[in-house]
């Protein structure tokens, strides 16, 4: 760990010196007086390519030089172009002299791109926006990711239709999920929270690789998806939202968002869902069906308030009744040893305020954020019964400031986290009740617009896994207007919760033993991990059209992690805690452009050397594909105004490489399974109809080619018999899926 500190000490160290040669100046104009004033916005250009910058509200601007070309255009609509000749001078001053020029009719076009890297960034966070979640069926969040090449989606087995997501190579209980900064799909909620969260309610989702702030707490390690929900103060949106969504599987949704504005100060935001499936299928005729059927109802209710002289507030509360039901056909009698039976209730209650206050100098303010969660899950997984319960509390406060000058920022505060788990399975009571109190303080250094460094540290202090220190430092350093690079390293820790985060286990007849190594819990210990990361990203001009080109590398090392061995034994599956027992490697290169005029492109590849340590041996990590690729297309047509109809067309197209299965070799031989997954495709479609604006009809098709899994469940005949298991899962479980939906504002 020693060694660890001091390389991170130096690390931030070394950045502090850097130097790139530039040249910087001012843009000024002559008023009818003959006074010279700041010319704010006039273009900054060296001749010949697409190296550029803008003038600031003072007029000054800063560029750096490059080889390629010694003469520096200004530019001003409105105003002759000036060329200078640099040679030798670092600092000028251009006067622009204004012209008259006759037009006609001016019409000025802006488009936010539907998912961007951001520029200005410390973290390496990706922003996906509304018009991104509307290329797919995002009916909620797990189905929010298909056209974004960091995040994976996949099923969890073959009989609940539940779905997880990976970062980095590694699963999502390591990337922390927030709402608006807030605690949200953690504890027994890793399994289910996905669900919890309808894509309407979604205004953007962010994105972070890497080890997260220590603002958020200690628990981010590979990421951070932050889901900012839709406000109720936003003025650009409609009051009402409508949306209604049906497939082929006979899955039916609805959506409603009112937005109500009750004073120039108060607004509020009513969010409704409900959604269901009552239709059965059997493709694969092993008597399962496809996807359990269910009911849900969702409700959220959002309030904010603004007093005008600095004080905020928010307040918020979320209910969420789920039941799925899935397993064989026919349920005959109890005697009947051949069927199977699932069932699942999840039962959500959340509450959660902010309160908010910005000082007479707009650095300096301070804030409290408080949530409550009460989650209450029942669940029959054939013979295995399963009862948890979660309350979790949460409280942090935090102020920022300067130190000085606003070049040096801080944030720093105290954080209560609280948790009480009481669980149920095979009727042995599983409890433990965690108080964690933590204190924390972030420095940021910005002296320019080309480089920020962010370094924070805080302390934890755990009621039975003691103190927990966790530094964490965030670089960025722009070489020019295109060319960013970006680093980060840190630690971060979680409790596991294994029923509910391997509940696949769950859908097999394997017997669940638990090496302990301490009396709390489960008897497992802590986990820790250290992330480092890298990222380049190139912005670049293509057809005057924005373009960027990343690439980025990661590395997840655990200190202490929780092997979940399901290689040893096909019959069981064992939990210990190891030291140094697992490590991600993570390398991702992605192209965003416009090759032509409405139309978008993005294509990336990943590659992935994930293991972990069974047996003092490591393996790949199983059902995990080391290579992936994603093609995301998007074309829109033409239209005169917002009020003209448009169309929209969206393809992507993932290519998944092989991934290793679980060893079956003990079982008999026809009750084993393949050592490698085949590599696929999947390729998703959709068209969309703008008929006006507010109102939007939309068509598409998941899986075009229809591939799955062909027989996913072994043993499906005999269910209770030990050789049973629904849970190697490493493609689609369903086939060709259409679904159409429309969407209405007013």
């Amino acid at each position: 760990m020693k060694s660890r500190l001091v390389l991170l000490a130096l690390f931030f160290c070394s950045t502090l010196v850097f130097a790139q040669g530039a040249i910087t100046g001012i843009v000024m104009e002559k008023d009818e007086k003959g006074n010279e004033k700041p010319l704010i916005g006039a273009n900054i250009i060296w001749a010949g390519t697409s190296n550029g910058t803008s003038s600031d509200i003072n007029g000054n601007f800063k560029i750096s030089l490059i080889k390629e070309s010694n003469k520096l255009i200004v530019s001003f609509i409105g105003y002759s172009s000036d060329t200078l000749i640099v040679e030798d001078q670092r600092n000028v001053k251009v006067v622009l002299e204004s012209k008259l020029i006759k037009v006609t009719d001016v019409e000025i076009i802006g488009e936010q791109q539907s998912s961007y890297l951001d520029f200005l960034g410390t973290e390496n966070t990706t922003i996906i926006t509304q018009k991104e979640l509307q290329k797919a069926a995002c009916c909620n969040l797990s189905e929010s990711f298909e056209t974004n090449p960091s995040v994976d989606v996949s099923f969890t087995d073959a009989i609940t239709g539940a779905k997880q997501i990976e970062m980095l190579g590694l699963s999502g209980i390591y990337t922390q999920t927030t709402m608006e900064s807030l605690p949200f799909m953690r504890g027994l909620m890793t399994s289910v929270g996905l669900t919890f969260v309808p894509g309407t309610w979604i205004n953007a989702i962010n994105v972070s690789k890497g080890i997260g702030s220590v603002v958020n707490g200690y628990e981010s390690i590979t990421g951070q998806i932050d889901i900012d929900m839709q406000k109720p103060f936003s003025e650009e949106e409609k009051p009402v939202y409508f949306n209604f969504y049906a497939d082929s599987e006979q899955r039916i949704e609805s959506n409603l968002n009112f937005r109500h504005q009750f004073s120039e100060r108060l607004s509020s935001m009513t969010l409704l869902h409900a959604s269901s499936r009552r239709h059965i299928q059997d493709r694969n005729s092993d008597r399962f069906i496809d996807m359990p059927t269910f009911n849900t109802v969702n409700l959220m209710q959002r309030w904010h308030y603004e007093s005008g002289n600095g004080w905020e507030g928010q307040l918020g509360f979320q209910l969420v009744n789920e039941k799925k039901e899935g397993g064989t056909m026919t349920h005959s009698s109890a005697e009947n040893h051949s069927d199977y039976r699932y069932g699942t209730t999840n039962r959500n209650f959340n509450i959660y305020g902010k309160t908010g206050y910005v000082f007479n100098e707009s650095y300096k303010s301070f804030g409290i954020q408080w949530s409550f969660n009460n989650y209450q899950n029942t669940s029959f997984f054939g013979l295995h019964n399963y009862e948890g319960a979660q309350k979790n509390g949460y409280v942090n406060f935090i102020y920022q400031s300067i130190l000085g000058e606003e070049t040096h920022k801080f944030r720093t505060g105290l954080s209560f986290l609280f948790d009480e788990y009481d669980e149920l399975f095979q009727n042995k009571r599983y409890q433990r009740i965690e108080r964690v109190p933590g204190v924390f303080f972030e420095y940021t250094f910005k002296p320019n617009n080309e480089f920020s460094l962010v370094a924070g540290i805080r302390g934890d202090s755990h009621n039975y896994y003691g103190f927990m220190l966790t530094p964490r430092l965030h670089i960025r350093y722009a070489i020019n207007d295109n060319l960013v690079f970006r680093a980060a390293a840190g630690r971060g820790y979680r409790t596991s919760n294994i029923f509910v985060e391997y509940a696949s286990s769950f859908a097999s007849a394997r017997n669940i033993y638990i090496t302990q190594s301490n009396n709390f819990g489960y008897g497992l210990d802590q986990e820790s991990a250290w992330n480092y990361g890298f990222n380049a990203t190139y912005y670049f001009l293509h057809q005057y059209r924005e373009a960027t080109l990343s690439l980025d590398f990661y590395r997840t090392e655990f200190e202490k992690v929780t092997i979940a061995d399901i290689d040893s034994n096909p019959q069981s599956i064992n939990f210990y805690s190891t030291l140094n027992g697992a490590y991600s490697n993570s390398v991702q290169l992605e192209l965003n452009i416009k090759p032509l005029l409405r139309f978008d492109a993005r294509i990336a590849y990943r590659f992935l050397d994930v293991k972990q340590k069974i047996n003092n041996s490591f393996v790949s990590r199983p059902l995990t594909a080391q290579h992936r690729a994603l093609f995301n297309f998007a074309h829109k047509t033409n239209r005169e105004t917002y009020e003209d109809p448009q169309m929209f067309y969206d393809l992507t197209l993932q290519w998944f490489g092989v991934k290793r299965i679980p060893s079956t070799k003990l079982n008999p031989a026809e009750f084993q399974v393949r050592e490698n997954s085949p590599s696929f495709v999947l390729i998703n479609l959709q068209i969309t109809r703008t008929f006006y604006e507010g109102f939007d009809l939309y068509l598409g098709v998941e899986n075009l080619l229809n591939f799955r899994q062909d027989n996913p469940i072994i043993s499906a005949t005999n269910p209770n018999e030990k050789y049973f298991d629904a849970s190697l899962i490493w493609g689609p479980v369903n086939g060709r899926m259409i679904y159409t939906g429309l969407r209405y504002k007013l």
